[in-house]
């Protein structure tokens, strides 16, 4: 009886305590997302607060062209006039580089709610995505004045539009999006919902704020919106605003003098040009193209549509002071998932079982010989920079284009690092080998990486085109 009686009271004691900590847990919780909620409310209360007071005037900064110089034309290696492998050490300047940096995050935690809520739908570069918006939209806006534009703010500071916040939030963390393909899914959504483009444009800016990002509003001639992103890359061919030591660039065709409302969110980011992971856009195939090289390498592959759709509306520009950053911004986004299944295997024999020396050689004559050159401005009407899939689709590419696409496919197929070599006029190579090979060279971080150059047709590794000047090379380091 005593037994019985002790495992009841353990028992109750057990049930008492295991209900005590539930309710402390949920408590707990319901707090916490209290206090998450309230943080947001309280930027965003801040934000409105701006909204009425805190405009200035600016004028725009002149817009920055995108740099042109006169393109080095490919050569022809003879080797029946250089048979002896040179080896020359190249003295070279560095190209600063951004760091990649983490995603932008809310200054608090976006929870999904129980709000009555309707389905918004947009296709984005193949993916069909659905939005949970609220029932009817909480605000509009017959003009621009300080005191509507705050008033509409506080309507999307509600609860009712939380889970289109968190939405966009998971579409942006499932499919990989980068700053910028974020951005436009952003706008397709808030064009879906308001048909009116000032309201449009505001609601971009919400729940591109709010999603950690650094953004300005702006009014023209006193009745049109703008959004003006901030960041620490400058766009070609585009007028921008300087606010406190940060360039401020508008997304639609923008100049003059403006009004600008300089409110801030806490801990905003600025917007980056890196891709730093794979767009993951629906599979799309276009024809098939075969490259076939001197060497006897050959290879075909097909390119996701959605994929150069997405990089045909891609911004470029560089990052400091040097263009030289643009091409990193080329050179290190990842190769599609559908290229690297379909095209790396067949690339993968010339490296397989092989010294690096002569893998590496195959894939430099594949880029060189396998690969029609043409100057861009007879393509495009101007300068143009690749993404690596962009040169497996399209029928010319240039220097650049070729050592963009040299450099990502030996560093995922060999694992070995590279960097841009870039000259006056030319873009090129190096790799850092772990075998001793002769040639052409430059010392990096205390390691010594050799010239390969898929523009010098023909030439093996280690032999710097004719005609370089050594003395003006730089380096452009590489993820």
């Amino acid at each position: 009886m005593r037994h019985r009686l002790l495992v009841i009271l353990l028992t109750a004691s057990v049930c008492a305590f295991s209900q005590s900590a539930e309710e402390w847990y949920n408590s707990f919780k319901e707090q916490a997302l209290k206090d998450y909620a309230d943080f947001r409310d309280k930027a965003n209360a801040d934000y409105a607060g701006f909204l009425r007071a805190a405009w200035e005037f600016y004028s725009a900064d002149p817009a920055i062209e995108q740099p042109k110089e006169e393109p080095v034309p490919p050569v022809i290696f003879d080797d029946k006039e250089e048979q002896e492998q040179q080896e020359q050490e190249i003295k070279v300047n560095v190209v600063p580089q951004p760091k990649p940096q983490p995603k932008p995050q809310p200054v608090a935690p976006v929870i999904e709610n129980n709000q009555q809520t309707r389905t918004i739908k947009i296709t984005f570069y193949g993916l069909e995505l659905s939005f949970r918006a609220p029932k009817t939209n909480a605000f509009s806006l017959p003009n621009v004045q300080k005191e509507q534009l705050a008033k509409a703010w506080e309507s999307m500071a509600s609860e009712e539009y939380v889970n289109l916040l968190f939405d966009c939030l998971s579409a942006r963390n499932e499919y990989k999006l980068c700053d910028w393909s974020y951005l436009m899914m952003l706008q397709k959504v808030a064009q879906a919902i308001h048909r009116n483009a000032n309201e449009a444009t505001l609601m971009q800016a919400f729940l591109y704020a709010n999603s950690g990002y650094k953004m300005r509003l702006a009014v023209s001639n006193g009745r049109n919106l703008h959004l003006l992103v901030g960041s620490d890359y400058i766009f070609y061919n585009r007028s921008y605003y300087t606010i406190d030591g940060v360039k401020y660039f508008p997304l639609d065709d923008l100049n003059g003098r403006i009004s600008i409302c300089d409110g801030s969110f806490q801990d905003e980011k600025a917007f980056s040009l890196l891709i730093t992971e794979e767009q993951r856009f629906p599979y799309a195939p276009v024809a098939m193209q075969t490259r076939k090289a001197q060497c006897g390498l050959s290879a075909s592959c097909s390119i996701n549509k959605n994929l150069i759709d997405f990089y045909n509306n891609y911004p470029t520009g560089q990052y400091g002071d040097d263009f030289g950053t643009r091409w990193a911004a080329y050179a290190d986004a990842p190769m599609d998932e559908s290229i690297r299944k379909e095209l790396y295997p067949q690339l993968q024999t010339a490296v397989r079982g092989v010294p690096e020396s002569k893998g590496a050689g195959q894939l430099l004559n594949w880029v060189q010989t396998a690969f029609e050159y043409e100057y861009d401005d007879n393509v495009w009407g101007g300068d143009r920079a690749f993404f690596p899939a962009e040169s497996l689709h399209y029928p010319y590419c240039d220097c650049e284009d070729r050592s963009i696409l040299f450099s990502r496919i030996v560093r995922d197929l060999m694992g070995l690092d590279v960097v841009l070599l870039y000259y006056p006029g030319h873009l090129a190579t190096a790799v850092a080998f772990n075998e001793d090979i002769k040639g052409d060279y430059l010392t990096y971080k205390g390691r010594k990486y050799i010239v390969c150059d898929p523009t010098y047709i023909g030439a093996g590794i280690g032999r710097t085109m004719p005609g370089m000047n050594n003395q003006e090379a730089k380096i452009i380091p590489l993820q």
